[in-house]
């Protein structure tokens, strides 16, 4: 198959509008759980560099605008002051956007910790 015809695959009635859904949908996902329990420290330079590494990668997937990604730094513990000193990232410091754009379509979401509803929460800010 070429990449011409990836397009095939999909339901012949979607619309742009849920295709777009779609895609930013698998994108949040794979930012969440790429996240999910990676090592880190409280150290600034590993979390920039964490924060990049991941917008670099997710940037990489078809359709994808942008990325930016805010680790929370006051619920980071572990400063690697002893060999086991560190922490890992959870759904509570996760804060992040993602804008694809299919065919005439944009799609802005974000994910982040709802103190509310005590939970990781992925969400459609906007569709223009």
């Amino acid at each position: 198959m070429s990449i011409n015809n990836h397009e095939n695959l999909f339901s012949s009635d979607l619309s742009e509008r849920e295709r777009a859904c779609f895609e930013i949908g698998i994108k949040l996902g794979a930012l969440y759980h790429i996240l999910c329990g990676l090592p880190i420290s409280s150290n600034k330079e590993t979390i920039n560099s964490i924060e990049r590494g991941i917008e670099a990668s997710i940037s990489c997937q078809p359709y994808v605008k942008s990325v930016k990604i805010k680790l929370d730094q006051n619920k980071i513990i572990g400063d690697k002051s002893t060999e086991f000193a560190y922490d890992e990232i959870s759904g509570k410091i996760i804060k992040a956007a993602i804008e694809v754009e299919y065919k005439s379509v944009k799609v802005l979401a974000k994910v982040e910790w709802i103190e509310k509803l005590e939970y990781p929460l992925m969400y459609i800010e906007k569709i223009t």
